[in-house]
């Protein structure tokens, strides 16, 4: 396996520590400034729409690879200082819009299409690609892990010096992209026309994955943490312990991804674990306790993400090498695009009638397992 694909996991890693840390912590932050649900449902909204808003626009920026990646991680360490000078609503919204945060808890940002690329230019053959890919997304959830038990800290919140530990994550992403060695394209090849058969898979593909990020835009990690402040008023150290074994079951899983696409294909392997994943995320409210939402949530996790090594295999197989950057912008911007209405519904929701956000999302996201099995079931992964 090549080097890339381990220093380009460590960068995935340290953004996975900053973002698990932010999506569990802000409802319990802007709570302690004196915001109720629906300001901190605001908060995450303006977190998706300027993520997305990074995603579009910075594969259209005139740099080379290595230098896009520094400007950003330059962006997010900046947003990190303003949060630990400032403390308000509204700059904690411009801090997230400078960074370009995405407070999902999921690194759902400019940076991926750069290493998803980066790393199929170095894995070639469909193993070395899937293994590759597994290890990125484990190492992500595998930090995720300690980040939320570095949240067993805070039983008197310190936010400060959760920013601070950020921060210096933030700073330590600069690493890995020093010693990388990207990848360049002719700027005429990125913007190249794609053919037909191309273009209608990325289509295709774009539909579907807007209505999974729908769904999945209802239950992320910022709205997991305040739907279980909200329905059961846990502490944040008590989220911290939730969101540890949610990541850790999580990074487990993942590393039977690449077993799993082995074995029965990727296609397979995508929509089985997420269909099973969503019957559990429907079970999470159906009983009024906290620990059968717990028990819920952690089944549903053991296969939830599952997905995402045999997505990333997949996309970057089906897709020709020349159009992997286009594409792969494509889809994150739809992922990121389609999750921004998710906080304002789901603030809403939880408001309202608690329960139904959990049944909105498993039902949207099953229709996307069935039509995306139709569509691919007959892709051959070799």
């Amino acid at each position: 396996m090549h080097r890339a694909t381990f220093v380009l996991s460590l960068s995935k890693s340290l953004r996975s520590f900053i973002f698990t840390t932010l999506a569990v912590s802000s409802p319990f932050y802007l709570s302690s400034l004196g915001y109720n649900t629906i300001e901190v449902g605001i908060a995450l909204f303006v977190s998706m729409v300027s993520s997305t808003i990074f995603v579009y626009a910075f594969p259209h920026l005139r740099m080379n690879n290595r230098f896009r990646a520094l400007v950003l991680a330059a962006l997010l360490s900046l947003s990190l200082i303003i949060m630990i000078v400032y403390h308000s609503l509204i700059i904690y919204m411009v801090a997230v819009v400078v960074g370009g945060i995405s407070l999902n808890g999921r690194d759902l940002t400019a940076n991926l299409a750069l290493e998803q690329y980066t790393i199929s230019h170095y894995e070639v053959d469909r193993r070395s690609k899937n293994n590759a890919f597994s290890i990125y997304n484990f190492s992500s959830y595998g930090v995720g892990a300690a980040a939320s038990a570095s949240l067993l800290l805070y039983r008197i919140p310190d936010y400060n010096l959760l920013f601070l530990i950020d921060l210096v994550m933030a700073l330590l992403q600069f690493i890995p992209y020093v010693v990388v060695k990207f990848p360049e394209m002719e700027r005429k090849k990125i913007n190249v026309v794609m053919d037909e058969k191309t273009s209608r898979n990325v289509s295709s593909m774009k539909y579907l994955f807007s209505m999974d990020a729908f769904g999945g835009g209802l239950v992320n990690t910022a709205i997991l943490s305040l739907w279980f402040k909200y329905v059961y008023n846990i502490t944040l150290s008590e989220a911290g312990i939730i969101f540890l074994i949610v990541n850790i079951v999580t990074a487990l899983s993942i590393l039977l991804s690449s077993r799993l696409s082995n074995r029965m294909g990727v296609v397979r392997t995508m929509v089985y674990t997420h269909l099973i994943s969503n019957v559990f995320l429907i079970l999470i409210p159906l009983y009024h306790s906290l620990v059968f939402s717990e028990f819920f949530l952690f089944l549903r996790q053991t296969t939830s993400q599952m997905d995402v090594p045999a997505r990333d295999s997949f996309t970057n197989t089906i897709i020709p090498g020349e159009y992997r950057i286009k594409a792969n912008s494509v889809f994150n911007s739809v992922r990121t695009g389609f999750q921004i209405p998710g906080p304002l519904i789901s603030s809403i929701l939880i408001d309202a009638f608690p329960a139904t956000v959990f049944y909105s999302a498993g039902s949207i996201k099953m229709i996307y397992d069935v039509l995306f099995f139709r569509k691919y079931k007959g892709f051959k992964d070799s």
